[in-house]
């Protein structure tokens, strides 16, 4: 009997690491393929990009420009486990409407540098972003300038216009994250088990997963975007997923809880903002993100609401005619 079960478990570790060997032929093969793969999506764009590395006190912010550095300048900041790139639908609308367009790879995630992630608490969460992004916007001489953000970038997006007044003169937040303390229990488990850790400790099972939960047609695969978001969770150092993880815990074993939501940090702005849900959105649902505008609302913040129809989380991917539409009654210029 012991022999059997001694068996067994040779059996299951020989599994186990051939599995976790096979996976390494579906990892980042180089920075430079990544950087490839990268490229293939923002040729999609429709318009001419520039992408560049800049430095953000110690670390390296990937950037990408688009459109006239003379006009305003406009901001975009991804959600989780995303890039800049991912907004490749939208940079050709913004620059008609007339604004410099500058996404950014938050540090951790992305083509940005990912750095050893050391904080314990949520307020080391937060400044792990807003400072790195605060030293960005610095080197690039932003002193004034319009954010459109999503998801997680959503929330450090209103962090940093609240906490740095005039800097921000018109904020866009689209299905924000972290709005209210409750957390259902599936989305505190993807925050704890991140994308980036199941993707670079699984193996081909990770590999496996992956693509049992991607979407499988539509704009999360054309273009290479399926690959890239691969890619890019497999990249060593998963500082970003680190990071957001303190902004979570469990109360109990079923039970997790957003340690600062929105709802709790909220007062009034003076500027302009705008709030996007998604009708079809599984992860911040619509009457989740009207509760959010209703509170901003009451700060006395000028604020406006509106709904993507036929759309999951990311609008701006998924119905990016209609959500140009919907920028463009707040952000038109020409």
């Amino acid at each position: 009997m012991p022999l059997n079960v001694l068996g067994f478990a040779s059996n299951v570790a020989i599994l186990l690491e051939a599995q976790r060997l096979i996976g390494r032929l579906v990892k980042p093969v180089s920075e430079k393929y990544v950087d490839r793969v990268d490229e293939q999506v923002l040729q999609a764009a429709g318009i001419e990009l520039r992408r560049e590395y800049i430095q953000s006190e110690k670390y390296k912010i990937r950037t990408v420009f688009a459109g006239n550095p003379a006009d305003p300048p406009l901001v975009l900041i991804h959600g989780h486990s995303m890039s800049s790139t991912f907004f490749y639908r939208n940079f050709a609308d913004l620059v008609d409407m007339g604004y410099y367009v500058i996404g950014m790879d938050l540090l951790g995630w992305g083509r940005s540098e990912r750095p050893m992630y050391t904080g314990r608490t949520v307020e080391d969460s937060i400044l792990f972003y807003l400072d790195s992004f605060d030293a960005w916007r610095k080197n690039l001489r932003l002193e004034k300038f319009s954010i459109i953000s999503h998801s997680i970038g959503a929330y450090l997006a209103y962090e940093f216009a609240r906490t740095h007044p005039g800097a921000v003169d018109r904020l866009m937040l689209i299905t924000p994250a972290a709005i209210e303390r409750k957390l259902a229990l599936y989305r505190g488990i993807y925050f704890t088990l991140t994308p980036q850790m199941v993707g670079r400790r699984f193996g081909l099972l990770g590999y496996l997963l992956f693509e049992l939960k991607f979407p499988g047609e539509g704009p999360y695969t054309q273009n290479g975007l399926k690959d890239l978001t691969w890619q890019l969770n497999c990249r060593p150092t998963p500082s970003g997923d680190i990071a957001i993880k303190n902004l979570i815990e469990f109360e109990s074993w079923n039970k997790p809880v957003v340690k600062r939501p929105l709802l709790d940090r909220l007062e009034r702005l003076d500027i302009p903002v705008h709030i996007v849900a998604a009708d079809m959105d599984t992860l911040i649902p619509a009457p989740v993100v009207k509760r959010l505008y209703e509170a901003l609302k009451e700060t006395g913040t000028n604020c406006t609401y509106d709904v993507a129809v036929n759309s999951d989380h990311c609008p701006f991917l998924e119905v990016p005619d209609q959500f140009q539409r919907i920028t463009a009654q707040y952000f038109q210029r020409k």
